[in-house]
C-alpha cells in the first residue's frame, strides 16, 4: 500500500506539471524505501521506480523517511485521506 501511495504521490507530480526543481515524497514506511532501491523487485515497486525515474529528469525528486503517526500535521492529513 505504501508503495503505492508514493506512486499516486509521482502521478500527482506529473498531473500538476510544475515547475519546481525539487520534489520531495515523504513515507513512514522503511520498507517501501528500501523495496525502491532494490534490483530486483515486484511489478507494482518497478512501476514505481520507472515512474520516479521518469519524473527525475525534470526535477530532484528526494524520497523520506518521516516518522509516523507522531501528530505531525501531514500524518495526519494523510490518514484522513481515503484508504489512508
Amino acid at each position: 500500500m505504501e508503495i503505492y501511495a508514493i506512486l499516486a504521490c509521482v502521478h500527482e507530480v506529473e498531473s500538476q506539471n510544475r515547475m519546481e526543481r525539487y520534489v520531495s515524497i515523504c513515507s513512514d514506511s522503511q520498507a517501501a524505501l528500501k523495496a525502491l532501491k532494490a534490483v530486483k523487485t515486484y511489478p507494482l515497486v518497478y512501476e514505481c521506480q520507472r515512474a520516479l525515474n521518469d519524473i527525475s529528469i525534470r526535477q530532484v525528486v528526494g524520497l523520506l523517511w518521516v516518522l509516523g503517526h507522531v501528530r505531525k500535521r501531514g500524518n495526519e492529513i494523510a490518514d484522513e485521506l481515503p484508504n489512508g
